[in-house]
């Protein structure tokens, strides 16, 4: 299972790579993900989804919190 919160919104953010909130995101993130690797076969080879999953989450850093209302 791909893990996707709030570091990997902000990576995709980052990386100008849009996840909008509508119904079926998880799905569109998998899609996403693939898509990633098949673009990039040349520089990802040998990588899986999952690698640039972690990749993602890792880039994502600690993004800033929302402040409390």
């Amino acid at each position: 299972m791909a893990v996707y919160d709030r570091r990997v919104q902000h990576a995709l953010h980052t990386l100008s790579l849009p996840l909008t909130p509508a119904p079926g995101r998880y799905g569109r993130y998998l899609q996403l993900l693939d898509d990633l690797l098949h673009h990039g076969a040349a520089r990802a080879a040998g990588w899986s989804a999952r690698d640039i999953d972690t990749a993602l989450y890792w880039t994502g850093g600690n993004p800033p919190q929302p402040a409390p209302a």
